[in-house]
C-alpha cells in the first residue's frame, strides 16, 4: 500500500506512507526525509498505530491506523488533530 497526502493551510506538507506486505517493510516520509521505518522479519500485527507531529507556523498531529486484513491488503485510516481526514484500502 502507498499513498501520499499533502496537509497544512499555511505550510504545506508531504506525507509519504509505503508499506510492503511481502517484505513486511514499513517506511513513513515528511517533506523527503525519512521520520519512521519499520521492518519486521516475521508475524505482522493485526493493528498498529503511528503517531507524526509535524511542527512549523502550525502545528498538525498525524495519526495512522494501519489495519491488516485476513489474507493479503490492509486498511489505512489518517487522521489530522483527530479528525479523520483519508480511507485507503488495498494491497
Amino acid at each position: 500500500m502507498k499513498f501520499t497526502i499533502e496537509v497544512g493551510e499555511a505550510e504545506k506538507h508531504t506525507i509519504d506512507f509505503n508499506f510492503n506486505q511481502l517484505l513486511c517493510q514499513l517506511v513513513i516520509k515528511v517533506n523527503r526525509k525519512e521520520v519512521k521505518r519499520n521492518l519486521r522479519l516475521i508475524d505482522e500485527p493485526i493493528h498498529e498505530t503511528h503517531l507524526i507531529e509535524i511542527c512549523g507556523v502550525e502545528k498538525i498531529n498525524v495519526r495512522i491506523e494501519k489495519e491488516r486484513r485476513q489474507l493479503l491488503g490492509s486498511k489505512c485510516r489518517v487522521f489530522l488533530n483527530d479528525r479523520l481526514y483519508k480511507f485507503y484500502e488495498g494491497v
